[in-house]
């Protein structure tokens, strides 16, 4: 499946007239090339959130040099084709999802709800399928893109539709499915600091924590979370359609489905409804629930979400223009 970019999708295929990325380039494209070059373990490459995401600057100059050296793709600075076709057919061990991996990799076609969520993933894993936060908020183990957590019932959701959904992987990777019953638990299982009642289902200790980190870097896995994390959102952009209206913005979507997964459903939509009462605009409405949920925060996150906001709020990869219907 082609990812929807004229030069990707050129290179990939061969098109002799599509030029490869290089130094000093700004396109789109190069924005792809650093998503798919992280999943390869190029951490420092740029993500959207960063001015320089879609520039081919001295990081990105870098990571093309080393990666072309170690699976001898010949020594140089560029993207072409063949480095392109390597990292998109080479098992990613840092998977990240993306406009370009999506479709490219998991042979998903990328909607609008796929970008709501990999813009809220950014915040969450960095992007990355595999990412475990072991317990370090009292928690347990929270998993995946939209990092799922094992106290709130979440882990278990996600583990049971990977069980149901590619069985046969769940019974490479896992084995049985004693997990799933200990996770269905109250509390998934967990006491008042996060961690397993009975020892043997401690998911931050190996053999759990690899199996759920070989759950994360599986093909047919990555597509059950993608579509549990799909199937949220549009689930949770009927909500917002209620009483934001079903055309607004792909922008105010976005900020409030985003802003739902922090804070809760019932919080966004009350002050959605009290900042919206004078008639304001969509974007006034928006830079009023920044402020308001900045204020909100724990003084300790305060900084994070007002720049998780303010991303939202201003990054070009969302439209402003109206939406009738967002698949």
């Amino acid at each position: 499946m082609d990812c929807g970019d004229s030069t990707i999708d050129g290179l990939l295929a061969g098109n002799a007239p599509v030029k490869p990325l290089g130094p000093g380039g700004a396109a789109p494209a190069i924005g792809h090339l650093h998503d798919l070059l992280r999943g390869h373990g190029y951490c420092y490459l740029p993500d959207p959130r960063a001015t320089y995401y879609d520039v081919y600057g001295s990081v990105t100059r870098r990571a093309v040099a080393d990666y072309r050296k170690k699976f001898g793709l010949g020594a140089g600075e560029t993207a072409d084709g063949e480095l392109l076709r390597d990292a998109v057919s080479r098992p990613a061990p840092k998977a990240i999802i993306g406009p370009a991996y999506v479709p490219l990799v998991l042979d998903v076609a990328f909607t609008a709800v796929h970008r709501f969520v990999w813009l809220t993933s950014l915040f969450e894993t960095g992007g990355a399928f595999q990412r475990l936060n072991l317990n370090t908020d009292g928690c347990g183990v929270s998993f995946g893109i939209l990092q799922w957590s094992q106290k709130s019932g979440e882990l278990h959701r996600v583990l049971q539709a990977c069980h149901d959904h590619e069985p046969e992987e769940w019974g490479r990777i896992v084995g049985d499915s004693a997990v799933l019953d200990y996770t269905g638990k109250v509390d998934g299982g967990l006491d008042a600091h996060g961690f397993a009642v009975e020892e043997a289902f401690e998911l931050t200790r190996d053999p759990w924590k690899s199996r759920l980190e070989a759950l994360g870097s599986s093909l047919p896995m990555q597509r059950v979370q993608l579509a549990l994390a799909v199937e949220s959102y549009r689930a949770e952009l009927k909500h917002v359609a209620a009483y934001a209206g079903e055309t607004a913005s792909e922008r105010v979507f976005a900020f409030l489905i985003d802003l739902t997964n922090q804070f809760g459903r019932g919080r966004v939509e009350q002050h959605y409804q009290e900042a919206a009462r004078a008639g304001a605009g969509q974007g006034e409405i928006l830079q009023t629930m920044q402020e308001a949920f900045t204020r909100i925060a724990n003084e300790r996150f305060q900084a994070q979400v007002r720049a998780r906001r303010e991303f939202f709020r201003t990054t070009a990869l969302l439209s402003d223009e109206a939406v009738k219907q967002l698949k």
